[in-house]
């Protein structure tokens, strides 16, 4: 008859309230986020079918590595035991600091945008100055090329250079 080992099952629970611990962190770190930027209806939407997506994937290879990719209800149980108790104690003072994160890093994102507005402003102005410059250059360049097509490609240095082909023929 087959044996079930109490002590592994024990472990595998723990480990699913970990898990579900670990799932909530990442939620409190998304809603923290969502605080401050991503908070219109369609990113919202997408961001929890993304964690939902990421969650499964997760459960998946949590059922795979610890019980042979059998579905144990009590697996799902912890990690819905744990993602509780994460959000009714550890959520509550973590939340507010992840919150403050986030807008503290809007700010640096905010100004870092500003910087590089600036940079890209300057050096837009700067190009356009030399711009004149830049086509004159192009346009000589382009004169010297048209010359050395003529000199290379007219009638004349055709036939000069079939004679000197004719010439290394007859002599060989």
């Amino acid at each position: 008859m087959w044996e079930i080992d109490v002590g592994n099952q024990a472990l595998t629970f723990a480990l699913s309230m970990a898990t579900g611990g670990i799932f909530c962190v990442s939620y409190d770190i998304v809603r923290a986020v969502r605080k401050v930027a991503l908070n219109t209806f369609w990113a919202v939407l997408f961001t929890d079918i993304l964690l939902w997506i990421i969650y499964a994937f997760v459960t998946f290879v949590f059922l795979i590595a610890r019980t042979n990719g059998e579905i144990r209800g009590y697996v799902l149980v912890g990690e819905a035991i744990g993602f509780a108790l994460c959000r009714i104690s550890v959520s509550r003072l973590l939340f507010p600091i992840l919150r403050f994160i986030a807008v503290k890093t809007a700010v640096v994102v905010r100004k870092m945008g500003q910087i590089i507005y600036v940079f890209y402003a300057k050096t837009e102005t700067l190009i356009l100055s030399q711009k004149k410059y830049v086509f004159k250059f192009f346009k000589s360049i382009k004169k010297l090329l048209k010359n050395i097509v003529k000199l290379l490609y007219t009638n004349r240095n055709i036939a000069v250079m079939e004679n000197a082909f004719d010439e290394t023929k007859t002599k060989a």
